[in-house]
């Protein structure tokens, strides 16, 4: 089930949240005029529980018992007006003209502060980080992003939900795709549309295809924060073979529109068999290039014990996707709330537990064997020639909300539509989003040089988060 369900209050919202954290995931929360919601995926799809807005009556902050929550709920502040009575991070969230929230810092004898950003060496999107530190040791690291913040949902209101489909997939370039499916399937489970099984083994592809890139991306980039540069060369260049592939298979590197409300793309998987025969060449260059970065010694060594997150960290601050499952998780939405073609492909999600740099990059290049078996599969079950279309979707008015799995974890979009047709409201709750916070908890008890080398591992957006 893909539509939002509003559950009766049988428990305490506190209660019934902390009873489903248990049994399924909380995946975030966000406000509209009238309530709050908090989003929870389970076996049969994402779901929401809702918190009223009162006047004159402040909101529980669920984020005392969840820190998971901290930032939804000061975003809810920050951008929906909706006053809390205790957060236990009462700072603006947004960084806007004249609002510039302080830094959390660590104090006492012998510590210092230094800060990285907004500005940055790299060709990179703004964030300040600000670093307590004794001698090289991190005692604390605080981030600041939103230094580029669009306006993307407040822009989005009023708009034709379906012509809004481009602006939804343009948020961000590297998920574009699974955001792009998440409120596809919104639409659709709004109007009632189910999609042939053809059509939803071409969205299976569309989305493997961008989990094989981003993650070919992170390892060489991972290899790159350990100084191994012929593994970071390497690596982009088989990442910027896979873009070509993508623009092959769909007409654009960046899989833009590749997955539309009632469909796919005009030029997506016109020749299936062109894609497998290529897909097929790539895999042997990727496969030798894993293996031979993970038997380089110095790098694996490099890797492990650096940025080390325990599965009750992980758990507590909501990591999503391999972050989450490096730390003995195992929550991919793919199998823990299957939903389109996935549910005949027997997906393997993949694991570890050491959650280090190593574990995080090892999860990632088993996800891109199974990604790469999930694309071959797909397009061998497509017809050798199709002619995409597009179903046409009548929306009624009411909400949605759903959830797939990205390159970086659980994508999730909620969307409410009016009696014309017109985004009311629309929400998105990116992997990125939920996983910066463990990015600031990686760095713990590392030393300062380790920051790109943590940060890369995990080789986050920040155009999710400033949306």
């Amino acid at each position: 089930m893909t539509g939002v369900a509003l559950r009766a209050a049988v428990l305490p919202l506190a209660d019934e949240l902390r009873a489903a954290a248990e049994e399924s995931r909380l995946l975030g929360a966000y406000a509209t005029d009238h309530d709050l919601r908090y989003v929870l995926a389970a076996r049969d799809g994402a779901y929401e529980r809702t918190q009223a807005r009162e006047p004159g009556r402040p909101a529980h902050a669920h984020s005392q018992q969840f820190p998971m929550l901290s930032w939804d709920e000061r975003e809810m502040a920050d951008d929906r007006g909706v006053a809390f009575d205790a957060l236990p991070d009462p700072r603006a969230f947004f960084i806007a003209p004249g609002v510039d929230p302080p830094a959390v810092t660590a104090n006492g004898e012998g510590l210092m502060h230094f800060v990285v950003g907004p500005v940055h060496a790299g060709i990179i999107e703004p964030g300040r980080f600000t670093f307590s530190s004794g001698g090289e040791t991190v005692v604390h690291l605080d981030a600041q992003l939103s230094f580029s913040r669009r306006g993307c949902e407040r822009h989005l209101e009023g708009s034709d939900a379906v012509a809004a489909a481009p602006k939804v997939a343009r948020i961000c370039g590297s998920c574009s795709a699974a955001r792009s499916f998440a409120y596809a399937r919104a639409l659709e489970a709004l109007a009632g549309v189910r999609l042939s099984h053809e059509v939803e083994l071409a969205r299976v592809v569309v989305a493997e295809l961008e989990r094989v890139y981003n993650h070919l991306a992170d390892v060489a980039a991972s290899a790159a924060g350990a100084g191994f540069g012929p593994g970071f060369a390497r690596g982009m260049a088989l990442k910027e073979k896979a873009m070509r592939l993508n623009a092959t298979a769909s007409g654009h590197r960046l899989l833009f529109d590749a997955i539309v409300p009632g469909g796919i793309g005009p030029g997506v998987l016109l020749e299936p068999e062109r894609v497998l025969h290529e897909i097929a060449l790539l895999q042997e260059e990727i496969d030798a290039y894993l293996r031979g970065l993970f038997s380089t010694a110095s790098l694996v060594s490099r890797w492990q014990r650096a940025g080390v997150v325990e599965a009750r960290t992980a758990k507590a601050f909501g990591a999503a996707g391999p972050a989450q499952r490096a730390s003995k998780g195992t929550f991919d939405v793919r199998t823990a709330a299957t939903y389109g073609a996935y549910d005949g492909l027997a997906v393997r999600a993949a694991g570890a537990s050491a959650g280090d740099v190593f574990a995080r990059c090892s999860v990632k290049r088993d996800e891109i064997g199974e990604s790469i078996r999930l694309i071959c599969t797909a397009l061998r079950r497509l017809p050798t020639e199709h002619a995409p279309s597009v179903v046409r979707l009548d929306l009624p008015r009411g909400e949605a909300v759903t959830v797939v799995e990205g390159p970086r974890g659980a994508e999730t979009v909620a969307a409410h539509v009016d009696g014309e047709g017109r985004l009311a409201r629309f929400h998105a709750i990116s992997a990125s989003y939920r996983n910066w916070p463990i990015v600031v908890k990686a760095m713990d008890g590392n030393i300062v040089p380790d920051f790109p080398l943590v940060n890369k591992s995990f080789n986050l957006c920040y155009a999710c988060a400033d949306r």
